[in-house]
C-alpha cells in the first residue's frame, strides 16, 4: 500500500526525508512481488480455491511489507503498522474463509481495493505539496476506486473477468511502487543538490530567504 496519512500534514524536514528514503527497498520489493503476482494471475488457469489461496498469501506479504515501511508523507510509523496489519488481516480472511466462492473473493478484494483507493486519493491530495509523484498516486487511487466499484457491482462475475481485473491491478500497482521506490532512494541526494543550488535554509521551505532593509 502507498501509505500516507490524509488527516495529518507534515512538512518534509531533512530527518523525515532520510527516514522515508531509508525504507525505499520495502516499496521496491513489494512492487516487484506485485508485478510477478500480476503476471502469474494473468497467465495461470486458476480454480476459485487456488486463486483465493494465492490472493490471501499476496495480501499477507504486502501487509507485512507495509508494516516495515514509513508513511510517504512522514507521518508516524504507527500509521504504516496499522494499515499493514489491516491488509494482512484481509489476506488471512480470504485464506480461512470456508469454501470461498468467486463472489466472496470479489467482495473481499473489492472492498479492500476501494479502501486503498480512497486512502490513496485523500492522502495524495492532502500531501501534494510534499509527496513525490502525488499526481501519479491520485491517478492510481482513481483507478483503484473504479475497479473496486466494478468488482462489487458484478454479482454474476466470471472467473476470467475477475482474474483479468485483479491481475492488471496488481501489475499496475507494482509498476508504480517500483517507480516510487527508485525515486525515494535518490530523493535525499537530489534535494540536497537542489538545496545547495538554491541556497535554501531547509528542505521544508526550498525558497531562499531574502532579508529586507528596515
Amino acid at each position: 500500500m502507498l501509505v500516507s496519512n490524509p488527516f495529518v500534514q507534515r512538512p518534509w524536514a531533512r530527518d523525515v526525508i532520510k527516514s522515508v528514503s531509508s525504507r525505499w527497498w520495502t516499496l521496491f520489493l513489494s512492487g516487484v512481488v506485485s508485478i510477478v503476482a500480476g503476471a502469474l494471475i494473468l497467465l495461470i488457469h486458476w480454480t476459485v480455491a487456488d486463486l483465493a489461496v494465492f490472493l490471501g498469501a499476496l495480501l499477507i506479504f504486502r501487509g507485512i511489507s507495509t508494516m516495515f515501511s514509513f508513511p510517504l508523507d512522514g507521518s508516524a510509523r504507527g500509521w504504516a503498522i496499522g494499515l499493514g496489519l489491516l491488509e494482512a488481516a484481509v489476506g488471512v480472511a480470504v485464506l480461512v474463509w470456508p469454501g470461498p466462492t468467486l463472489l466472496v473473493i470479489a467482495a473481499f478484494i473489492g472492498f479492500w481495493v476501494l479502501f486503498n483507493g480512497v486512502m490513496t486519493i485523500t492522502g495524495s491530495i492532502s500531501g501534494r505539496r510534499y509527496l513525490p509523484y502525488w499526481g501519479l498516486f491520485l491517478g492510481l487511487g482513481v483507478v483503484e476506486t473504479l475497479l473496486s466499484i466494478w468488482l462489487l457491482s458484478r454479482p454474476g462475475l466470471t472467473l476470467v473477468a475477475a482474474v483479468i481485473a485483479i491481475g492488471l491491478w496488481s501489475l499496475i500497482y507494482g509498476v508504480i511502487l517500483t517507480i516510487v521506490a527508485v525515486d525515494l532512494k535518490n530523493l535525499p541526494a537530489r534535494l540536497e543538490s537542489g538545496h545547495q543550488k538554491s541556497g535554501a535554509t531547509s528542505f521544508a521551505d526550498p525558497r531562499p530567504r531574502v532579508s529586507r532593509a528596515g
